[in-house]
């Protein structure tokens, strides 16, 4: 379990590059790599915090020397963790709640920081320090990310497509004009789609405007 958290790190970071400069599969990639670590981290954050082999996981005698508080800490660390990766998630593919989930586990992720450090500070043990180095890693990227708008990452994403960035733009200042909403549209399908499969979008648009107008 311990090889599984550094190889999901390193598919992310690679996910994330892939998306953000528009290499197909870095969505799909994303999504998938979230979604792993934060089902891991929900479902199996006690064992991993507390450094518990999967195939020990329900032996009992692993849990020899852990206290009940100390084991439901950790469940709901693994829940703080698991929130902030879904918040990230949607921020980086600019799903809607993003930062209200986002914001909901660097909160949840914040509360247990500072029950750590409490602890910390009476007992130095190594189990503290792996809490820390996680929400260093995760929390810390939430945090940033919490920082950053919607545009910001169009931006960065859509650097070599200004008329995608100005679309997105308009509609985002205009989110009740459908007119813009539509003409964002078109722009992202320009950047997706091939330049004949593009042709072939915008002839059937065409065909259904006319067909709406009729």
């Amino acid at each position: 379990m311990r090889k599984i958290e550094p190889l999901l790190g390193f598919i992310i970071v690679a996910a994330v590059i892939l998306k953000l400069n528009l290499i197909p599969g870095g969505s799909v990639l994303c999504v998938f790599a979230f979604s792993i670590l934060g089902f891991i981290y929900s479902i199996l954050g006690f064992a991993i915090f507390n450094e518990i082999r999967f195939r020990h996981v329900f032996k009992k005698e692993s849990y020899k020397g852990l206290t009940p508080l100390k084991i439901i800490g950790t469940i709901g660390f693994g829940w703080a963790l698991s929130s902030t990766c879904m918040g990230i998630l949607f921020k980086v593919l600019l799903w809607s709640g993003a930062d209200t989930i986002l914001i909901s586990g660097l909160i949840q992720t914040l509360i247990v920081l500072i029950v750590a450090l409490i602890q910390f500070a009476k007992n130095k043990a190594p189990f503290y320090k792996r809490v820390f180095k996680r929400i260093a890693i995760i929390g810390g990227f939430g945090l940033i990310l919490s920082f950053v708008s919607d545009l910001t990452i169009v931006k960065m994403e859509y650097r070599n497509h200004p008329r995608y960035i100005e679309a997105f733009k308009e509609a985002q200042n205009n989110p009740e004009d459908e007119t813009l909403k539509e003409k964002e549209y078109i722009e992202y399908m320009r950047v997706t789609l091939t330049k004949e499969e593009f042709e072939l979008f915008i002839k059937g648009t065409q065909s259904k405007f006319k067909n709406q107008t009729q």
